[in-house]
């Protein structure tokens, strides 16, 4: 391992952010105890459920009572319930706050729980091959109570994926029921609720909750998140909690191929900036606001090709398909109907051309005239030489089975290799040739990550994760989906009034500014992400910050690597995160 990555492992040498570089780092403000005694958590009746061991980690899920506001709308049971899924070593500590550390991660947008199960995994087990014995937890968002479970529940006991599918998509009752339909955004005000305060102050709730003494929670709490949930965490940890910051709640923080401020362009340093961007953005927050309660701005993407409620459980069901059977012949498309958001979700994931595309829109695209195994059509659709969209793609190995041709929608692979502009225009479909299957006639299968050795169009450094992890990752239900049902969008737009400088309303709580640059943070780049060509060089990560790159990850890969790498070295991701947290004592 130390001889394979420590050119990605240095010390940034820029400044803390752009706008900051001039501005004194002694503006920075530090939350600071003033309060005479600590509050208690509001979070009570802790249950603890075991999922599974397997070697030499446990996993269960911990949930607290920790009840909706009386003004929330109507809600399931489990909207008064907040947890996280809970990562420990077998032969550690049962008590999480006698752990030696514990690392806190929120999820991605549209993230649950499950989508972090890989990297929890290798996380806790490099740990604890170091001698440490840490805690991983993988919290969920309020708003994975609303999550359409009740099918992969049922499959999971019949051992037949396409129960699942015809109770989502044909009317097929689960023990007398039939599925109700997929939710609007008018069945959801309880969404109104779930903004980004709601999902700060219940990481705060539970944090406190599990680790009553303040100075212990100084010690123990690593503060992490991928991707949408990196930025969460930057808002977190200026959150103004009950008198105290909340990076006073962390002994340190991490991103995975994200950025954790709340304040990228330093507006906050600046006492005339500041004001006039919090009274002109604070007002048309709150305009925003409102739109979402009456209605006006929609609460979920819903209908949305690709991002919206049916495309994410597409690709759940797909999921489910190949870890139930995963060598037999997909049944999926077929017992999928035709309807616009289906068909365009489809044909945007598979087509190999712009002419293709154009053609094939109105049919669901040309994927439905091939043969896949169950495997084959699950990495038809995530793989990052297969999918068109760069959010999904994994490194999970390659098509097998049948000619293929060179995919060049929305662009070719070789346009990431462009002066200047290549590192963005991946995000359009990633860096990698991708390819699409051209004989209808033959069965597609798939080779793993690990068996992709004399493949023309991938090669083992860019193959990462173990399609079967993902695929039982995808299939999982209760207590926590891989790809929520349904995020609130009020979040990306909280997000965005604080980054534009709203510092009342919704935002009255965000009180500090760069309180995460007073501890130890580190940085994990996808090195085939383009994250770190637009965040990492627009905002630098802060300059005593500890950076790796990891090699041939994409961004999901980030927290979805196989234990194992090609080269055979452990994860690098839960590997070098294991050895931050170690070094901090």
């Amino acid at each position: 391992m130390n001889n394979v990555v420590p050119s990605a492992l240095r010390r940034c040498g820029s400044g803390a952010w752009v706008a900051a570089i001039v501005l004194a780092a002694s503006c920075i403000q530090i939350g600071t105890a003033t309060a005479d005694s600590e509050p208690v958590s509001a979070a009570g009746d802790r249950q603890e459920q075991p999922l599974s061991t397997r070697d030499g980690v446990a996993v269960s899920h911990v949930s607290f009572a920790l009840p909706l506001p009386a003004s929330a709308a109507a809600h399931p049971a489990a909207c008064d319930r907040v947890g996280y899924v809970r990562y420990r070593s077998v032969d550690g500590p049962a008590t999480a706050a006698d752990a030696d550390h514990i690392i806190v991660q929120q999820q991605g947008m549209f993230g649950g729980t499950a989508n972090s199960d890989s990297v929890a995994f290798n996380t806790v087990h490099s740990a604890r091959a170091m001698g440490q014995h840490l805690e991983f937890w993988a919290l969920a968002r309020r708003s994975s109570c609303l999550d359409e479970n009740t099918g992969f529940d049922y499959a999971a006991r019949t051992g037949d994926y396409l129960d699942a599918v015809d109770y989502y998509f044909n009317g097929a009752p689960i023990d007398g029921v039939r599925f109700p339909g997929f939710k609007s955004s008018a069945d959801l005000p309880v969404l109104d609720q779930m903004g980004l305060e709601r999902i700060v102050r219940d990481q705060y709730e539970v944090m406190a909750a599990e680790v009553p003494d303040l100075a212990q929670r100084q010690r123990k709490y690593v503060c992490t998140g991928i991707s949408l949930g990196g930025l969460v965490t930057g808002f977190f940890a200026d959150w103004d909690f009950d008198g105290h910051s909340g990076a006073d709640q962390c002994a340190a923080f991490a991103s995975q191929d994200s950025m954790i401020n709340s304040d990228p362009v330093a507006i906050q340093n600046t006492p005339l900036l500041h004001d006039l961007t919090n009274a002109i953005v604070g007002p048309t927050d709150s305009v925003v606001q409102a739109g979402f309660r009456a209605d006006v701005m929609p609460r979920v993407m819903g209908d949305m090709p690709v991002l919206g409620t049916k495309a994410l459980m597409i690709m759940r069901l797909a999921g489910l398909a190949a870890h139930l059977d995963p060598d037999g012949e997909s049944r999926l498309l077929a017992h999928l109907p035709h309807d616009p958001d289906i068909d365009a979700t489809l044909n945007f994931l598979f087509a190999p051309s712009w002419s293709d595309f154009a053609a094939k829109g109105g049919s669901g695209g040309g994927i439905r005239d091939f043969r896949f195994t169950n495997t084959a059509l699950l990495g038809v659709l995530i793989d990052n030489n297969s999918t068109n969209f760069a959010l999904f793609q994994q490194g999970v190995g390659a098509l097998s089975g049948g000619p293929v041709q060179e995919k060049t929608f929305p662009t070719p692979g070789a346009v990431a290799q462009l002066p200047l502009l290549g590192n963005y225009l991946r995000m359009s479909a990633g860096p990698q040739q991708r390819v699409a299957p051209t004989d209808p006639t033959v069965l597609y299968t798939w080779r793993n990550y690990n068996d992709v050795t004399g493949v023309p169009y991938t090669s083992p450094g860019h193959e990462v994760a173990d399609i079967r992890d993902t695929a039982r990752q995808l299939a999982t239900g209760q207590p926590g989906a891989y790809w929520e049902s349904y995020f609130p969008l009020r979040v990306v737009i909280d997000l965005g009034a604080g980054y534009g400088g709203a510092r009342s309303g919704e935002m009255a709580g965000l009180r500090y500014h760069g309180a995460n640059r007073t501890k130890p943070n580190y940085v994990a780049w996808a090195a085939d992400s383009v994250v770190q060509y637009g965040v990492g060089t627009l905002f630098p990560v802060p300059a005593s910050a500890q950076i790796v790159t990891l090699p041939g990850y994409n961004h999901i890969d980030t927290i979805g690597a196989a234990a194992v790498q090609n080269d055979g070295n452990p994860d690098y991701s839960g590997e070098t995160l294991a050895r931050f947290v170690r070094s901090l004592g």
